[in-house]
């Protein structure tokens, strides 16, 4: 049986969301509208499935290929063993709280989608999106063995 190439698939998928972001940049880092934005350096904060099926209706592959491809290259955060990504948060911008279904996804993979594939001249800011400090226990647990989110992610 042959192994899967899964950085064929994270380059395909860069591509196709760096083409996606230069024709539609409302998907990316606007709080309330895209379905990810930048909560620190490090990751961004995924809306799910939404993020998924939209990487999945650009990119011309299914999500579960989506959620595979980016799980075993490490670009979605999981946790062992039962490697969902999903967490129910509380996040806030501009005053509103909502509790959304999200995912942490490293920053470098969407950084490198909209500089080198989608021609913004540099990497995304981090967004006015923050997550609801009663839920840093349960990230905090969630990354064990990694680095989690810096404390400019909470509110």
């Amino acid at each position: 049986m042959a192994l899967a190439d899964y950085t064929a698939g994270v380059d395909h998928l860069q591509k196709a969301l760096g083409r996606a972001f230069s024709s539609e940049p409302w998907l990316l880092n606007l709080p309330g509208r895209s379905v990810a934005c930048k909560i620190d350096q490090h990751y961004f904060l995924a809306v799910m499935p939404g993020f998924l099926d939209t990487l999945a209706r650009v990119g011309g592959m299914f999500p579960d290929q989506v959620r595979e491809t980016l799980v075993r290259t490490g670009n979605l955060i999981t946790k062992a063993p039962d490697r969902d990504p999903v967490l129910p948060l509380t996040v806030s911008w501009g005053g509103r709280a909502v509790t959304v279904s999200g995912a942490f996804v490293d920053a470098d993979f969407i950084d490198r989608a909209v500089k080198t594939y989608g021609g913004l001249g540099t990497i995304l800011n981090v967004s006015d999106l923050k997550i609801s400090s009663a839920d840093r226990p349960r990230i905090e647990a969630f990354f064990q063995d990694k680095t989690p989110p810096q404390g400019l992610a909470y509110y």
